[in-house]
């Protein structure tokens, strides 16, 4: 059996303006490269404050996997994209991180910089991904934005149209926000539609849920 690797992580909370997170350096809000985008302009409107937590559920759980490499992997409500790095800087993934606010870009790629890592970027709402875009897409990863029930009912749709299929996985990582327990409870008559808790000690300590849209082990070597 191959051994799993270990990837650097250390506690959120501390004196430095950056941590690690399964070998990926996080800025924080407080750091200098954030001031200077923000400075150029780039002011984040929509939740892009920071990377929020649930991105680390789902780094938890890949990081415990053998992905197969280059995969297509579409981040959606990226937000910095961290969870796009990880994926590009440990499995070779060719990821676009998407978001509907397009003053993350610079903060996305400010990330990939700092990690050596490749990430697109591209401003596109959840109602926005079609039948065509998935079929490009071997994986579909989120976190955290399952806020309301507008983005609930987009979800719902998208989560729809994945089950559908048999060649694109998704994972959906949430905190356990009413609307994300709406959305897994209107989704449990699907077919290969699980829910299941899920937590971490570090870089910080958390309980969650990760829903996922068909089995993962089929991007597994």
């Amino acid at each position: 059996m191959t051994p799993q690797p270990q990837y650097k992580t250390t506690k959120i909370k501390g004196s430095q303006d950056h941590f690690w997170a399964y070998g990926v350096n996080i800025v924080k809000p407080n750091h200098e490269a954030v001031d200077d985008i923000k400075s150029a302009g780039f002011e984040p409107e929509c939740f892009g404050s920071k990377v929020w937590q649930s991105n680390f559920l789902l780094m938890d759980l890949l990081s415990k996997l053998s992905l197969k490499r280059s995969l297509n992997v579409l981040e959606i409500g990226a937000g910095w994209g961290a969870l796009s790095v990880f994926l590009s800087k440990h499995f070779n993934a060719q990821v676009i991180a998407s978001d509907l606010d397009k003053n993350v870009k610079p903060f996305q790629q400010m990330l990939a910089k700092r990690n050596q890592a490749s990430v697109g970027s591209q401003t596109i709402r959840i109602n926005q991904i079609t039948e065509q875009k998935l079929d490009h897409i071997d994986l579909i990863v989120a976190s955290d934005i399952c806020y309301d029930q507008q983005t609930k009912n987009e979800l719902q749709i998208l989560v729809e149209q994945v089950a559908c299929r048999s060649d694109t996985v998704m994972l959906l990582a949430d905190i356990g926000r009413k609307a994300f327990f709406k959305l897994s409870q209107d989704s449990n008559n699907l077919i290969d539609v699980d829910v299941n808790p899920h937590s971490i000690k570090q870089p910080m300590a958390l309980d969650g849920y990760i829903l996922s849209v068909n089995n993962i082990q089929e991007l597994v070597c």
